[in-house]
């Protein structure tokens, strides 16, 4: 199974003055079970793109399948309330997001609202607290008393109490220093590693795609020009000078090398293989 794009378009403020096509001609595969990065330049259509997973958008011109829904132009989603159980979508600061008086609270909103008893919810709450790595000591606390990171894993809670088999992320470090951006990746690493979920992830930070991610999506002006596993994608630099997104910094170590005269496999994507090349070549001196 996989996620599918047929030829979808999307049409904001159609037949006015304000109309702008964000999506055109769309088809676009994405395997379930991978972390899956979606790239691009600002307003290449990557929100646009992730909102139609679970119907928050519909689309101008063509369909998408999502399992075993479908969404198409022109018609009015049948079971929208059950696909988006299955589609966990996350906000850029989804944190704002927050409302109730407590965590607990916040997070068993979703499962109570499709009409899981409130004790139970509170059960799912804190399981789902417990997996953001959540302290427990803070479960009754306000939102409001947690710093920005420990906010945006309960909004991730939140979604993941409704057992989405999919995660849609939508630049989910934006505003983390850098120890909570590594943290929050290697939260949707375990999520996708050791419960099977398919994560995707908007995003401009080409470090966490060249660490975390499987296959990289690149939009330009609403149009996929790019479907490709990781290591392909950074094997050749011009897809990113194409998109307008500066390579990772061992990237750009690797090409000033080479200007230098001095090579490596376009493989070597770690530190660590870096250095074990850096090692050989030394050797061979």
């Amino acid at each position: 199974m996989s996620i599918h794009f047929e030829k979808l378009d999307h049409i904001y403020s159609p037949n006015t003055v304000f109309e702008f096509k964000a999506l055109e001609d769309v088809s676009l595969d994405i395997d379930l079970g991978k972390i899956t990065a979606i790239i691009g330049a600002t307003g290449s259509g990557k929100t646009t793109l992730v909102q139609h997973l679970n119907g928050l958008l519909l689309p101008s011109k063509g369909f998408l399948t999502v399992n075993d829904f479908t969404i198409k132009a022109d018609e009015k989603p049948k079971k929208i309330k059950d696909l988006r159980k299955q589609v966990g979508l996350v906000f850029q600061f989804a944190e704002y997001q927050l409302f109730e008086e407590t965590l607990i609270k916040d997070v068993a909103f979703g499962p109570k609202n499709f009409g899981v008893s409130e004790q139970e919810a509170e059960e799912i709450a804190i399981r789902a607290l417990v997996t953001v790595g959540l302290d427990p000591k803070d479960f009754n606390k306000s939102p409001l008393e947690l710093s920005g990171g420990q906010k945006r894993r309960v909004a991730i809670a939140g979604i993941l109490a409704m057992a989405p088999s999919i995660l849609v992320l939508d630049e989910p470090t934006a505003g983390l220093d850098p120890q909570g951006a590594k943290s929050m990746m290697e939260l949707f690493t375990m999520l996708n590693k050791e419960k099977g979920i398919t994560v995707l992830i908007v995003t401009h930070n080409m470090e966490h795609v060249l660490e975390y991610c499987d296959e990289v999506v690149v939009l330009e002006s609403g149009k996929v020009i790019m479907h490709t596993d990781k290591k392909e994608f950074f094997k050749n630099d011009q897809y990113m000078e194409k998109a307008s997104i500066d390579p990772p910094v061992i990237i750009a170590f690797k090409k000033m090398c080479q200007k230098q005269g001095v090579s490596f496999d376009s493989d070597v994507l770690t530190i660590d293989k870096l250095v074990s090349e850096v090692v050989k070549k030394r050797g061979k001196r």
